[in-house]
């Protein structure tokens, strides 16, 4: 019947032209009233387009006479006579919970931002982007990333990208601009001549050369080997191959610090030799699987694979190779296959720069299995083969499962009486998830968004490192209004759907596995055991005492690299400067003989935290001051005194090398208020304060005493104390 409707009012608007204007105004305010409370955005198009005829005064009266219907709300927002009747009346549509278009929503963007509301505007973007839309969607949307890009400033990276092609990359930079700002990543680009890449790297006076970039991007695809269908010594011809790309790499690393994205190669759409061409020696499939796989055992850790051939099979051959767009402007893939490219791409940039997702968080109800625990009871619930819904929410756990394994934490967050909510957990045979795989379970009666937070506050982190699961598409709404750091995404039934966004999304991408990682969601669980010590505790001095810490410094090597340029990258809050780092520049920290950089570990009786702190100093003009560059620490170890400790092995350090002074900066951002009085609690002085920093020094003593006194220095084999002196409580001039 809703169909009928909609076909009856299609009908009815091919039918308008044809009208004088008043039967036409009539006739459009029918159709409206007709549609009720369906939305239907084909009929609403066609009745734009006849009203944008009418005079101004006219239009407006037939516009306010319209019904209260999405139908109404979206004419007279694409109608409106000026910005500000248009944000309103924008608003007033999406209250009605229709489905949000990524196109209504960069015309919402464009009206917040023609009405100056910038940061609103990135926002309604952002959730557009997050949609996945067509090339078309980013050709549109050009120009409004460009000027937001220039005027948002609520960023949480910044970095300079290079894309250096064999084939035609200008359709390409724009969608990674679009994807840089959903992402809040301020990026500034370098976009090299097709079919330079050689010249690039190696010409000391190259754009490149002037550009410096953090991140270089190597657009390359199956043509630039130059294959035979048959290759005579294929290993030969790979280690060649593979020798030439090391060499570029070493080029790009020496000259920049930076980390690079090496594709993979993809295949041709068509090959000639068919299933030969990877059974036969030196077959061009199989010379590709081999190059492919010796560029994954032969990369370097600042070089990441981009895995192509994985982007290919889910555009699929035929939406992949454009042989047209190829002869004409040597453009590959395809344009339709740019925006999945790009997002691969986008997800290795925010591995690298630190800004993977950390936490998934699920509902419970028609979401981890199929039915209301609660009305239906342990037999009523569907999970498992028995049923297709039950093997599609079986299906969806396991994923959740092995992205625990990997180090992602899983949370619950359920409209739902305790009890119930955990009795599948218990009882269920067929569940994959158990109770204890989750960091955080939030089942009770409040709403999602004030769980959501309580989540963030229990495990420490930030809103932006989660993904939300849920059925209910009013609740995935409330939850993207309200927090829109967090990616949304909206389960169907059966929930496969859930499973490809989960994966299709990259949430989670990570260039490295560290021991961490593996054991994070172990840690999450043996921290509930010391905050059950804490409350048993007669004080914070008989906590720290009990827990009976010790800690232990390390220096930066390939064994730790991964690890401390993740958490350099990944920590907010507990973080002096916020300065990031790929991989390349902190190895290149580490060899550097002014710079003094080392790790922390730290351990108590219940386990091991992992290495959880990281202090960069660098030298000063003057030769005798020491200037701290990065000092960050996990907030999981927060109120341990951690910070003492790292603070005598940093004066130990200065006082061995000569050094008298040490310098600090605090540079405030919206996350990182919680260091703000860290240099003035441990002694450092103030030299100097405005709005954008505050600077310290501390004068480092001949003799002192240790402040870190719960914390036994592993190093030593001793307690955290150097022979007997001035404290260092106390450092002013």
């Amino acid at each position: 019947m809703k169909a009928d409707v909609a076909a009856n009012a299609l009908d009815l608007c091919r039918g308008l032209a044809s009208l004088d204007e008043s039967a036409r105004l009539e006739r459009i305010q029918a159709i409206v009233a007709g549609l009720a409370m369906r939305f239907e955005p084909g009929v609403c198009s066609n009745l734009a387009e006849l009203l944008e005829g009418v005079a101004n005064c006219r239009r407006g009266d037939v516009l306010k006479g319209l019904p209260n219907t999405p139908n109404a709300a979206w004419l007279r927002a694409q109608l409106a006579s000026d910005s500000a009747a248009a944000v309103v009346a924008w608003q007033q549509f999406f209250l009605f919970q229709v489905p949000r278009d990524p196109f209504d929503l960069l015309s919402y963007a464009r009206t917040l931002a023609s009405a100056g509301r910038s940061e609103e505007a990135a926002q309604q973007l952002r959730s557009a982007l997050s949609q996945y839309p067509a090339h078309v969607f980013f050709a549109r949307a050009e120009k409004l990333v460009s000027e937001l890009s220039a005027s948002v400033h609520t960023n949480i990276r910044r970095c300079k990208i290079a894309v250096l092609g064999s084939s035609t990359t200008a359709f390409l930079v724009p969608i990674m601009r679009a994807l840089c700002l959903r992402d809040r990543i301020e990026a500034s680009f370098y976009e090299a001549p097709y079919g330079s890449i050689e010249q690039e790297i190696w010409n000391e006076t190259s754009g490149l050369a002037k550009f410096r970039p953090t991140i270089v991007m190597l657009a390359m695809n199956w043509r630039d080997l130059a294959l035979d269908a048959v290759t005579q010594d294929e290993g030969i011809w790979v280690e060649r191959f593979i020798e030439q790309r090391k060499l570029q790499w070493a080029r790009l690393s020496g000259s920049f610090a930076c980390h690079i994205l090496q594709p993979a190669f993809d295949y041709p759409a068509r090959e000639s030799y068919g299933v030969l061409a990877g059974s036969l020696a030196g077959g061009r499939t199989r010379l590709i699987d081999t190059l492919n796989l010796r560029l994954r055992e032969q990369a370097p850790p600042n070089v990441a694979i981009l895995d192509l051939p994985s982007v290919q099979r889910c555009v699929g051959n035929k939406r992949w190779q454009d042989d047209v767009g190829w002869i004409r402007y040597r453009q590959h893939p395809s344009i339709e296959a740019l925006p999945d490219l790009a997002e691969a791409y986008m997800a290795v940039i925010r591995a690298a720069l630190g800004t993977t997702r950390k936490v998934l968080v699920t509902d419970l109800d028609n979401t981890l299995w199929h039915g209301i625990i609660g009305e239906d009871g342990i037999d009523g619930i569907k999970v498992g083969p028995d049923s297709h819904e039950g093997e599609a929410h079986l299906a969806l756990q396991q994923y959740m499962l092995e992205l625990r394994r990997r180090g992602i934490l899983l949370a619950v967050c359920s409209k739902n009486n305790p009890d119930d909510a955990r009795l599948p957990f218990l009882q269920h045979t067929q569940m994959a998830l158990k109770l204890d795989d989750f960091a955080a379970f939030r089942a009770n009666w409040e709403d999602k968004v004030t769980n959501l937070r309580a989540i963030a506050q229990e495990l420490s982190l930030g809103l932006d490192s989660f993904v939300f699961l849920d059925d209910n598409p009013i609740e995935c709404e409330w939850v993207r209004s309200q927090l829109p750091e967090i990616a949304v995404i909206e389960v169907g039934r059966p929930p496969l759907n859930a499973l490809h966004q989960l994966d299709h999304g990259r949430y989670f991408e990570s260039l490295s596995v560290s021991s961490e990682d593996l054991a994070r969601a172990d840690r999450y669980r043996v921290e509930a055991q010391r905050k059950s010590l804490l409350s048993t505790s007669a004080s914070l001095e008989e906590f720290l005492q009990n827990l009976k810490m010790e800690a232990a410094t390390e220096e930066v090597t390939d064994k730790n690299l991964a690890r401390v340029t993740q958490l350099i990258n990944k920590t907010n809050q507990f973080n002096l400067t916020t300065r990031r780092y790929t991989e390349a520049q902190v190895r290149e920290i580490a060899g550097d003989p002014e710079c003094w950089i080392r790790a922390f570990r730290l351990s108590d009786r219940m386990g091991s935290y992992g290495l959880i702190a990281v202090l960069i100093c660098r030298a000063a003009a003057a030769h005798d001051t020491w200037q701290i560059d990065s000092w960050l620490m996990s907030c999981r170890v927060l109120g341990r005194d951690m910070e003492k400790f790292m603070l005598d092995r940093l004066l130990e350090a200065a006082a061995a090398r000569g050094i008298k002074h040490i310098g600090a900066t605090y540079l405030p951002t919206s996350k990182n208020a919680l260091v703000k009085d860290l240099c003035p609690r441990l002694g450092f002085w103030c030299v100097a304060e405005s709005a954008a920093e505050i600077r310290y020094m501390f004068d480092v003593p001949s003799m002192f005493a240790a402040t870190a006194d719960h914390i036994r220095n592993v190093n030593t084999s001793s307690p955290s104390t150097v022979p007997d002196g001035a404290c260092v409580t106390s450092n002013a001039p």
